[in-house]
């Protein structure tokens, strides 16, 4: 890390998440359509365990049916995603006994990545700037051979 914030890399680092400009990638014929995660701060799969353990909560956003084919996030909170603004935005009638304040940190999983990302940039927008998603989402989380049940210990350590 440089004393600019600036990882060795050339990536940003900002509380332990990173954004990777050279990451950006423009859409189809439009010069002027961005990916959805092109702004965003994502983690790897080790940078989500170390996020779980220092307290972040972790949010699986996949069907009941992924989740059944593919295999349960380890301590991770069940949401649909047309409830994450219901249950996530601390000023909500409905919001989880964890969302003590819009400091949470919050990382959710979804499939590949993708939806993951843009549920994580619309709770940025709402005021929750700890949100961020696991780049590559359930897919990365196998394929760096994490846990995969329903024991939070199997993560925490």
């Amino acid at each position: 890390m440089t004393s600019a914030g600036r990882r060795v890399d050339g990536r940003d680092t900002i509380g332990g998440v990173h954004h990777d400009p050279a990451g950006e990638q423009r859409l189809g014929d439009d010069p002027t359509a961005v990916s959805a995660d092109a702004f965003a701060w994502r983690l790897t799969p080790a940078e989500t365990v170390a996020a779980f353990v220092r307290g972040a909560l972790l949010i699986d956003i996949r069907s009941t049916v992924e989740r059944q084919a593919q295999g349960w996030l380890p301590g991770a909170i069940v949401l649909e995603p047309s409830v994450l603004e219901w249950r996530l935005v601390p000023n909500t009638g409905g919001h989880l006994p964890e969302m003590t304040s819009f400091d949470v940190e919050i990382v959710l999983v979804s499939r590949d990545g993708e939806a993951s990302s843009i549920a994580a940039a619309r709770l940025r927008e709402l005021g929750l700037w700890r949100a961020t998603d696991l780049a590559g989402g359930f897919r990365a989380w196998r394929a760096a051979q994490l846990p995969i049940g329903g024991d939070p210990a199997a993560i925490r350590g």
